[in-house]
């Protein structure tokens, strides 16, 4: 018995130390595979943060510019040609002087224009001594009466023709002439049309070359404008009279014939009341001769019209100059203007009024405001695109800007302040929509659908989709994943859905291009 009970306690012993070890090995086995999952997955942290990187989205200011190139232009260049033809005596100015409007430049010899003044005086006595003596023997009344009567003819005249014009309307044959001028311009416009796109396919194949296919390019589009003059000619002369520009030509005419009643009642016609007014006329005259031999004699000093810088002066004393000869030439070089070629994909957001940035070589980190001026109508081709020029206004102070330089200008279209912005590099095409880069909770990259604004091509507005503080996934440096988001982009950007996406995002917004962007939480 006590030989049993020592083999019972020793099997209950080894069931203990089974039922350890199996206890032992279960928790290593579980803290093993715990151990090995957060290795996993700090591993993969550590392969999500080497290939990208977290960006906030935050609040900040974002500008849409055009940039292009120009050449810097005087913004007044005035030839001071003599008004009178005379000797120069004296020449006050050289080039290089500033000067402002009215300063005297040129002097001309004024001997002459002195004599016809006092010959002119003289007249214009003798002419009022006899208006006096004529007038002693009259009265006005009479004479006035009759001015009055024939004023009121004329007026009744015009009034009647006015509007029998308007009742009348076109002729016939204007309207047939105007119909015909429009086929032809129909016919000239679809030949031209045809010759164009001839040119255009033998280009293409080699045949001939750019200046052929240009100058047939000019001619479809004059014979295009052609068609438009001659179909509005013959509109204007179809159109009906307008009913209230012929309620007042009817009015008219009745007021004038009251008019002339008026004026026939108080008419006394009288010989004395001729002669008055023929001593009147000639005192008109007289005086009208005063004031232009006035004239002539300040005309001798040749000023300044604007304020400027004397850039040339031709005049010499002793020289004879006629009115076609320039005496100087001052040149409003405070107020430039910069002519800027943009391309036509961008220039349907240029107007007049918007500011723009204009910045030289020569002066670099300085940048001078201006102000677009106006947007050419017609295109031109420089090197096989169609560039639109624009005029921009810009004021400078210091004189550092000059004609003739090379500029850089940026055309402020759109400025937005105080709204959400990510960096383009985080936006990526996918299924044909621009999407935001983002990492999910397994540390992958995900996307996120967003409604986009403007772009400064490095920064993109975000309307919607997105919210302050958000972290959005770009590209680290050096990595693979960098390399392939400018191929996205671009492939995005060929594709026409992106076109239509809310908050006007076209592929032109995500273009690399001068931009600013400042300011964020």
């Amino acid at each position: 018995m006590k030989g049993k009970s020592a083999v019972n306690t020793k099997n209950k012993t080894g069931r203990w130390r089974t039922l350890l070890i199996i206890v032992v090995l279960s928790a290593a086995a579980v803290a093993g595979y715990a151990w090995y999952r957060n290795t996993q997955e700090r591993r993969k942290d550590v392969e999500s943060m080497d290939l990208y990187q977290l960006v906030p989205v935050r609040n900040g200011a974002i500008t849409l510019k055009i940039t292009s190139s120009g050449t810097v232009k005087p913004g007044t260049v005035y030839q001071v040609m003599p008004k009178l033809s005379s000797t120069v005596t004296h020449v006050f100015v050289k080039t290089g002087d500033v000067v402002t409007k009215g300063q005297l430049l040129v002097a001309l010899d004024k001997q002459d224009a002195l004599e016809r003044l006092q010959e002119a005086r003289d007249n214009l006595a003798i002419a009022e001594a006899k208006l006096q003596e004529v007038e002693s023997q009259a009265g006005l009344a009479p004479t006035q009466a009759r001015l009055q009567v024939e004023q009121a003819k004329v007026s009744l005249l015009n009034a009647e023709a006015k509007l029998a014009q308007l009742k009348e309307g076109a002729k016939s044959q204007d309207i047939d002439q105007a119909k015909t001028q429009v086929r032809q311009a129909q016919l000239s416009c679809e030949n031209a049309e045809n010759e164009y796109y001839r040119y255009k396919t033998l280009f293409e194949q080699g045949a001939v070359t750019r200046q052929q296919l240009e100058s047939a390019e000019s001619k479809y589009l004059t014979s295009v404008e052609s068609l438009k003059a001659a179909e509005q000619k013959l509109d204007l002369l179809l159109a009906d009279p307008d009913p209230v520009e012929l309620a007042a030509a009817e009015a008219s005419v009745a007021q004038a014939r009251t008019n002339l009643k008026v004026a026939e009642a108080n008419e006394k016609s009288t010989n004395i009341q001729q002669q008055l007014l023929t001593a009147r006329a000639q005192v008109a005259q007289a005086r009208n001769s005063v004031s232009s031999a006035e004239r002539n004699v300040s005309l001798a000093n040749v000023v300044s019209p604007i304020d400027g810088t004397i850039t040339e002066v031709p005049a010499q004393p002793g020289q004879t100059a006629g009115q076609s000869n320039s005496l100087a030439v001052v040149t409003d070089l405070k107020h430039l203007t910069v002519l800027a070629n943009v391309d036509e994909t961008d220039v349907h957001s240029v107007r007049a009024g918007q500011v723009a940035d204009v910045m030289v070589e020569s002066i670099p980190g300085k940048v001078f405001r201006g102000i677009v001026e106006s947007v050419a109508e017609q295109g031109k081709v420089i090197s096989g695109v169609v560039y639109f020029e624009v005029t921009v206004k810009v004021t400078d102070d210091s004189g550092a800007l000059k004609s003739g330089m090379t500029a850089d200008v940026d055309i402020i279209v759109d400025e937005r302040s105080n709204v959400l912005v990510i960096p383009n590099a985080a936006l990526e095409s996918f299924r044909g929509f621009v999407m935001a880069r983002v990492l999910d909770e397994n540390k992958e990259p995900s996307f996120k659908r967003v409604e986009l604004g403007i772009s400064d091509g490095t920064f993109t507005e975000v309307i919607s989709g997105l919210e302050p503080g958000e972290m959005v996934a770009i590209p680290s440096s050096g990595t693979g994943a960098a390399s392939t988001v400018p191929v996205r982009i671009r492939e995005g950007e060929r594709n026409p859905m992106m076109q239509f996406m809310p908050g006007g995002v076209v592929p032109r917004a995500l273009e690399p291009g001068r931009s600013t962007f400042s300011g964020g939480r």
